[in-house]
């Protein structure tokens, strides 16, 4: 009676493992460009600067929020998972919110910085790529835009 192997053999692992590794070259890693954003290589200027409002997006409840005045900046973090890389954060609400640019971050977590267009508020959503048949974060926050006040 013979056996059946289920899976590559040892030579074929080994040649999948050396073409994985020869397309990793260098540590940063380029985030191919769509329409509608603004991605960048990692280390490249996405930086956020003192006194810019930030967020963390969590997959917990209750989510976190933050508020900035109109022609403010907001500074979004998707945080690293354990496979897959993070997509872009999506505003709830279109208009609120205008996306400068985005970053992948070491360990595929995601920084995306956006401008208060105008007052209102909306939720921001972020996954990862490729999704996942076992386990799969939804991560959120709520960002505000406050009125201008006069």
């Amino acid at each position: 009676m013979g056996t059946m192997r289920s899976g590559p053999g040892p030579a074929a692992v080994l040649g999948m493992a050396a073409a994985a590794a020869a397309g990793c070259v260098g540590t940063g890693m380029t985030v191919p460009p769509h329409s509608g954003s603004r991605h960048l290589p990692i280390g490249r200027p996405c930086s956020a600067r003192p006194g810019w409002a930030a967020i963390t997006l969590t997959d917990t409840s209750p989510t976190p929020k933050v508020s900035v005045p109109p022609g403010g900046h907001l500074v979004v973090t998707v945080p690293r998972w354990g496979q897959g890389t993070a997509t872009d954060v999506h505003p709830a609400r279109h208009g609120i919110l205008r996306e400068q640019c985005t970053v992948l971050l070491p360990g595929h977590g995601r920084r995306t910085i956006f401008l208060a267009a105008r007052p209102g508020s909306t939720r921001l959503g972020a996954t990862v790529q490729p999704a996942s048949n076992l386990m799969m974060p939804a991560w959120g926050g709520t960002m505000i835009v406050r009125a201008a006040r006069g």
